[in-house]
C-alpha cells in the first residue's frame, strides 16, 4: 500500500538507503564494498536527502522529490525498465492471469509518446484500425511525449464502456489522425481458435504467452493431432500480433515441438548466474509434422523466442513479416510497501548465437527482428478502411442485415451487391461520424472555405472538388473485398461466436493462412 504522506515516503526511502549502507559496510568486506562506485553514490544520495530534510528553508513535498529522483534514475535505463506502484503491480497480475479493462494494445515508450508494439486481435483498438508501429501522441487532452510507459498506460485504462480519444501518428504514411476507442474488458483467452483447414492442416491461433498459454496449446494439439481420427498434414501456429508474455511459457511452448537435447534459448546477463541455457526435455508432441509459424511486426518477445528457437533448430518455417525485435528479458522486484521495479536483466540468444539486440542495446535499443523464411506482406488497412472502421458503420450495417449476410455467404464468398447496399447505407448515414473524402477533396474544401478566391479561381476549384468527390465512391469498389470480408466476419461473430467466425470466414479469407498452407504441403522439413 502506498504511503499517504510525504514524511512516510521520505522516511521509508531513507531507511532503505541507510540500512543498505550499514549492512554492506559491516564486517571484513566493508573496504571492498565502499570502494564500489554504486554504493558510494547511494551514500551520497542519502546524505543529500538528509541535508535537504534538515537544512532547506521551506517544507519539501517529498512525494514529488522522491518521484522525480526515481524517474531520473529510470530515464537512463532502457524503455522496458520502469518503476511500478502497487496498483500497477495489481494490474500486471490481472494481465498475466485473467483479464483487464482497456483498449487491447501493448506499448513501449517513445520520444513522441507511446509506440504500439502489438494490437490484440478483435480488441477495441483492433476494431478501429490501430496498427503496430503507430505512435499515440495524446490521450484525451494529455500529451504523452514526456510521460513514461507506466504513467501513459494508465491514461488508456479506465472503466468498461468509457471512451478515450487518442491522437495517433502513423510513420508508415506520415499522417496524424484521431480515433475514439471504447474501453472493453479484455478476457485473456489464449487460443480463440484451433481446428482444421480445408487442406487437412491444423491451424492454431495463439494470442499471447501469459500464464497457461502452453497448457492450452498442448491440449489443443492433443485433441487435434494425437487423439483425432484425422491425419493432419502439418501444423500452422499463428503468432501474428502476439506481444509475448512470460519467458517460461515461451520455453515450454518451444519444448513441445522439439525432441530432447535441443537448445531452445540462452540468456546472457550482467552476472554469470543469469547466464543460463535451456534445452528441450521431451519428445516432439506432433512427431515431426511440418510446422509453419505466422509472424509479423507485432510478434514480439516470447513470440520471437518460440519462432527463433524453432527456426534455428530447423523445426519450423517462419511465414509473414519481420518480427518486432525484442531480445531482452525483464525481471520484477517488489518492495515491502507494494511498489517495485521491472528491470532488464539479460539478453537472450539462440543456438546459432543470434541475438535480437546488439551488445549495447539495453540502453540504445538497437533491436533486430527475426527475418521470415517466406515473406508475406499484409495490407489490411488504408486510410479509407481505417476511417470506415472508426465510424462503426460496418458493425451497424452487419447487425441490421446479419441473417441475410450469412444466407448469402456461400463457397467462402459474399455476393458483390452487398458493397452497393453498404455504400447506399453509408451515404444515407453521412454525418460527422463518417464523411470520407480523399486528401484532394479535403484540401479543396478547406481552400474554398478559408481562402478569398477570385470568381474564376473559385469556379475552377469547385469543378475540381466535384471531380474529386466522384472519385470517392471508387474507394468502395477498390476496397470491395475488404468490405465483404468484414461484413461476413461481423455477422458470423454476432450470430455464432468467435470460434465459428474463424472456422467459417477467417480460415478462408486470410491469405497468409492459405499461403502458409501451400508452403507446408509443398515443403518437406
Amino acid at each position: 500500500m502506498n504511503d499517504s504522506s510525504g514524511f512516510n515516503r521520505k522516511s521509508f526511502f531513507l531507511a532503505i538507503l541507510f540500512s543498505l549502507i550499514l549492512l554492506l559496510s559491516a564486517g571484513m568486506i566493508s573496504i571492498y564494498i565502499l570502494a564500489d562506485k554504486s554504493i558510494k553514490e547511494i551514500q551520497i544520495l542519502s546524505n543529500v536527502f538528509e541535508a535537504i530534510d534538515k537544512n532547506y528553508h521551506e517544507e519539501v513535498d517529498w512525494d514529488v522529490l522522491v518521484s522525480n529522483a526515481r524517474d531520473a534514475m529510470f530515464s537512463n535505463l532502457d524503455r522496458y525498465s520502469s518503476y511500478y506502484q502497487h496498483q500497477q503491480f495489481e494490474q500486471l497480475d490481472e494481465e498475466m492471469t485473467g483479464s483487464y479493462t482497456g483498449i487491447g494494445i501493448s506499448v513501449l515508450s517513445h520520444e513522441q509518446g507511446l509506440l504500439v508494439m502489438s494490437v490484440r486481435e478483435n480488441g477495441p483498438a483492433y476494431e478501429v484500425g490501430l496498427l503496430t508501429g503507430d505512435i499515440i501522441i495524446k490521450a484525451d487532452s494529455t500529451e504523452l511525449t514526456n510521460l513514461n510507459t507506466t504513467h501513459s498506460s494508465i491514461l488508456l485504462r479506465g472503466k468498461e464502456n468509457t471512451s478515450v480519444e487518442i491522437e495517433v501518428f502513423r510513420p508508415s504514411s506520415n499522417e496524424t489522425f484521431s480515433l475514439s476507442i471504447t474501453r472493453k474488458k479484455i478476457d485473456f483467452v489464449h487460443i480463440p481458435f484451433a481446428g482444421y483447414t480445408k487442406d487437412s492442416l491444423v491451424y492454431i491461433r495463439l494470442l499471447d504467452f501469459d500464464f497457461g498459454a502452453t497448457a492450452d496449446l498442448e491440449a489443443a494439439l492433443d485433441s487435434l493431432v494425437l487423439q483425432s481420427d484425422r491425419k493432419p498434414k502439418g501444423v500452422i501456429l499463428d503468432l501474428q500480433g502476439n506481444p509475448g508474455g512470460l519467458f517460461s511459457e515461451a520455453r515450454e511452448t518451444a519444448n513441445l515441438f522439439l525432441d530432447e537435447g535441443v537448445m531452445i534459448v540462452a540468456t546472457d546477463g550482467r552476472s554469470t548466474w543469469k547466464d543460463v541455457a535451456y534445452y528441450s526435455t521431451d519428445k516432439d508432441i506432433i512427431a515431426g509434422l511440418p510446422l509453419a509459424i505466422l509472424v509479423d511486426q507485432g510478434s514480439a518477445s516470447s513470440s520471437e523466442i518460440v519462432s527463433g528457437a524453432l527456426q534455428t533448430a530447423g523445426r519450423a518455417i517462419l511465414v509473414g513479416d519481420t518480427t518486432f525485435g525484442k531480445g531482452l528479458v525483464q525481471g520484477f522486484v517488489q518492495f515491502p510497501n507494494g511498489d517495485g521495479v521491472k528491470l532488464t536483466i539479460s539478453r537472450y540468444y539462440f543456438a546459432d548465437s543470434t541475438y535480437l539486440n546488439d551488445f549495447d542495446s539495453t540502453l540504445n535499443e538497437i533491436g533486430h527482428g527475426l527475418v521470415p523464411d517466406y515473406f508475406f506482406k499484409k495490407n489490411r488497412y488504408n486510410y479509407f478502411t481505417r476511417e470506415i472502421e472508426n465510424s462503426f458503420l460496418l458493425s451497424k450495417f452487419a447487425a441490421i442485415h446479419q441473417d441475410a449476410l450469412i444466407n448469402d455467404y456461400s463457397d467462402n464468398k459474399l455476393v458483390d451487391n452487398w458493397v452497393e447496399q453498404f455504400h447506399s447505407y453509408v451515404t444515407s448515414q453521412e454525418t460527422e461520424i463518417f464523411s470520407y473524402r480523399t486528401e484532394l477533396a479535403r484540401l479543396l474544401t478547406e481552400i474554398t472555405v478559408k481562402e478569398k478566391l477570385s470568381n474564376q479561381t473559385k469556379k475552377a476549384t469547385d469543378e475540381l472538388l466535384q471531380k474529386s468527390k466522384s472519385f470517392d465512391k471508387n474507394n468502395f469498389k477498390s476496397n470491395a473485398q475488404y468490405i465483404k470480408n468484414r461484413l461476413i466476419q461481423i455477422a458470423t461473430q454476432r450470430k455464432s461466436g468467435e470460434y465459428q467466425m474463424y472456422n467459417d470466414v477467417l480460415l478462408h479469407t486470410r491469405k497468409e493462412i492459405g499461403f502458409a498452407s501451400q508452403l507446408l504441403l509443398e515443403t518437406k522439413l
